[in-house]
């Protein structure tokens, strides 16, 4: 059927889309502030509702509340979205700097970007399939996770999103679109580690000698790790914070860091976990006694896997319906796509073009924002019509 009517109606809401964009900016949504967290659920859960989802809203156990929802349809395939709401900003910074469209046609706001963007674009998707009740619509089963702990690499939510995943054909993730505008078909494995270097304390002037400085131990640590990082295999290691001793005058006797680790593949990440372990937990100054924990919380989604292929061709199909010019690139940074491309066909970015995450200088092309959207509910038409079940999947059942 001709997708005109369905792109009528998303034209017809563009105002209206931008409102709702804004009103979810103005609502704060830091990970940490729950009560924050929860009255942006409760925003999306009345619009999921308001599609026809059966929406459970799952209490986090240190976070806010997940949302996971689902439409079903009279057909086989289901598919399923997945993006999250909460944001890196605290309680009070809308309130500081709100949403706003500048002369240059980008919206600034907390969260606009990373990634409350994406979210309304695949609810105003998903409100002119109804609408329009295209056979995409009524025969495809769509399913959405909604979280709230990705900015903590999602400790709570992952279980929820694999088990979705598993569920579905194929996977698409809200997060935004590079800043050229790419999608993206590929992430860096991210994993967060942690060591702490027990001391002894002593006079640093009168009796050095019966010390044992943390704090020394822990900078010979710091650079061995950061020797690690080999940029033509991708692989990066960054101690990010470190933290330690109490007092100038005396010899540190507690030292702590936190290290980010990213790897293209599971092999190359377990290579540099072994070397950064041999380096945590030598002694470099007698006396000293380190502890090494953590581990991957993303897995990586390697680059060429024919699932994400597979959804690309048929982005790109939607693209040339728009005359938009689909392209792709492999990125370092971690997603909620790293856990779901491991089970079922991926593909991320699907959000508007923007830029500068996680700063006060966040924003989004405005007008990317109902090009998107149109893309969106296009690659749906598409893969309902296109996708066959079984193709690119790499496990689960």
């Amino acid at each position: 059927m001709s997708m005109r009517p369905l792109l009528d109606r998303l034209e017809g809401w563009r105002d209206e889309q931008i409102e709702f964009l804004e009103r979810l900016v103005n609502h704060d949504s830091g990970t940490d502030d729950a009560l924050d967290v929860n009255r942006v659920a409760a925003i999306l859960a009345e619009r999921l509702e308001r599609l026809g989802f059966k929406v459970q809203r799952v209490p986090g156990e240190r976070f806010g509340d997940h949302l996971v929802g689902e439409k079903p349809g009279a057909g086989p395939k289901r598919f399923l979205f997945v993006g999250h709401f909460d944001t890196v900003f605290p309680s009070g910074t809308a309130k500081q700097r709100p949403f706003h469209i500048d002369r240059e046609g980008r919206a600034w706001g907390p969260g606009v970007y990373d990634m409350k963007g994406g979210l309304a674009a695949v609810l105003y998707a998903l409100r002119a399939h109804r609408e329009a009740r295209t056979r995409a619509w009524e025969e495809t089963t769509v399913a959405v996770v909604f979280n709230a702990d990705e900015e903590r690499l999602s400790p709570t939510s992952r279980p929820l999103i694999e088990a979705e995943a598993r569920k579905a054909h194929s996977v698409g993730i809200l997060e935004p679109a590079r800043p050229n505008g790419e999608y993206v078909m590929a992430r860096k494995g991210a994993g967060v580690f942690h060591l702490t270097v027990k001391g002894k304390a002593a006079h640093a002037g009168l009796q050095p000698e019966l010390g044992a400085s943390a704090i020394w131990d822990l900078a010979q640590k710091v650079a061995a790790l950061h020797a690690l990082t080999d940029l033509e295999r991708g692989t990066t290691v960054n101690v990010g914070t470190v933290r330690g001793g109490e007092r100038p005058n005396v010899v540190a006797d507690h030292a702590f860091a936190e290290i980010d680790l990213r790897a293209w593949t599971p092999e190359e990440a377990e290579r540099a976990i072994a070397a950064m372990r041999a380096i945590c937990e030598r002694p470099h100054v007698a006396g000293t006694a380190p502890t090494f924990s953590g581990g991957l919380a993303f897995p990586p989604w390697p680059p060429g896997l024919p699932g994400t292929e597979r959804l690309l061709e048929i982005m790109r199909g939607a693209g040339r319906e728009l005359g938009v010019d689909v392209r792709a690139i492999k990125t370092g940074g971690g997603s909620d796509g790293n856990h779901t491309s491991a089970i079922a066909p991926t593909l991320d970015g699907l959000g508007p073009k923007g830029s500068r995450a996680h700063s006060d200088e966040e924003y989004i092309e405005i007008a990317t924002l109902l090009e998107r959207t149109k893309m969106i509910a296009l690659f749906l038409d598409r893969w309902a019509a296109e996708f066959v079940i079984g193709e690119g999947r790499r496990g689960g059942s």
